[in-house]
């Protein structure tokens, strides 16, 4: 009898357990949330953009890991093409991000200190990002984003596209919804996004491809 009694218990206990654990997470919910105040500076250079980098992942939580920046661009050369998956984008440029690495060496070192490190951040500065096309032609129109991936190169979120008609200063920006662009391999960490226009800077990013 006691021995049932042991064994009934285990059971129990076993079963309100199991519903404590949950499938685990995609790698895609660790990857960056989408780029924050994004700039598009069209001139006779080409079509500059700045942008902040996102401290969260998908899931909301401090991001742990974060390699970069994919650049990707698409060229739209007859109506429809803007909805096109047979268009595909292609990466154009990397920028790398370490402000995730700066920041956890910046806590190891304070915690080595006897401080408390989980409140250190990586400098502002280092979450600032300039890329500059110059490969554009006079005429042309184009599809952007701006996407960041981890260090394993998983993509995270992307929430608007850029769609430029190249004419230097005074060309035609408009802000896209990601979700308005479809393309298989970025639908995962595609997030709604306002259309309509987005913010054109006064000057050209200084840096290039």
């Amino acid at each position: 009898m006691t021995l049932n009694k042991r064994s009934l218990i285990a059971v129990v206990v076993f079963i309100s357990g199991c519903g404590r654990f949950k499938p685990p997470l995609p790698p895609e919910m660790f990857a960056p949330k989408p780029p924050e105040a994004l700039v598009v500076t069209p001139s006779s250079q080409g079509v500059g953009f700045s942008w902040v980098a996102s401290d969260e992942d998908m899931q909301g939580k401090e991001l742990k890991y974060s390699g970069g920046f994919n650049v990707e661009r698409k060229t739209i050369a007859q109506r429809g093409d803007e909805t096109n998956p047979d268009v595909r984008f292609e990466k154009i440029g990397f920028i790398q991000d370490k402000h995730v690495t700066v920041r956890e060496e910046l806590r190891k070192a304070a915690r080595a200190e006897g401080k408390i490190g989980r409140t250190i951040e990586a400098p502002s500065s280092m979450m600032d990002f300039v890329y500059l096309d110059k490969t554009v032609v006079n005429g042309a129109t184009y599809i952007y984003q701006i996407v960041p991936v981890n260090q394993r190169n998983v993509e995270g979120g992307i929430a608007e596209v850029i769609r430029v008609i190249f004419k230097g200063s005074e060309s035609d920006v408009t802000r896209l919804s990601a979700l308005d662009v479809p393309e298989d391999a970025n639908q995962v960490g595609k997030t709604p996004g306002a259309s309509g226009p987005v913010t054109v800077g006064a000057t050209p990013a200084p840096k290039v491809n």
